[in-house]
């Protein structure tokens, strides 16, 4: 499932950005361009962490975002943001992987998320995606962690 989601097409690369905000939007382009969300999901998301704060630090490194679907997703999807250099999501988190994820309802996406969730339980993996500069790279990561491969 996850390699589904995450395709050589929603994986960008960057060297740095300078606020969270513009991590987000880059993150956020790929899907964009693929119709699979709306501008105004982007809005919510950065939206969401403006009152909330840097709740989707769920790792050191690694950030999760996410809104309502109702917000402007049109088709359950992921993207992945590397930076070299990381960025400040606030309160000392972090960060050099910004994955946006796209749901449609409250339970499509959950096994590709428990699939995200055990990749980046390795610290291993956040880093050798963290150095990579090939998408082949991380979808080679990704592949291994997706319908329960790489599990413990």
């Amino acid at each position: 499932m996850l390699h589904q989601l995450i395709t050589r097409e929603t994986i960008v690369f960057k060297d740095f950005v300078s606020h969270w905000k513009e991590a987000i939007r880059v993150a956020s382009f790929p899907l964009l361009k693929l119709g699979y969300i709306e501008e105004n999901y982007v809005h919510a998301m950065i939206h969401i962490i403006d009152q909330l704060g840097p709740y989707v630090v769920l790792t050191p490194h690694v950030a999760i975002t996410h809104a309502r679907p109702e917000l402007g997703v049109n088709q359950l999807s992921m993207s992945l943001l590397r930076l070299k250099e990381s960025v400040s999501f606030g309160r000392g988190k972090e960060v050099h992987l910004v994955i946006v994820l796209a749901a449609v309802d409250n339970h499509s996406h959950l096994h590709a998320l428990a699939e995200l969730s055990n990749l980046f339980s390795r610290e291993e993996n956040i880093q050798t995606i963290i150095q990579s500069d090939e998408p082949e790279e991380i979808l080679s990561i990704i592949r291994r962690y997706s319908n329960g491969v790489g599990l413990d």
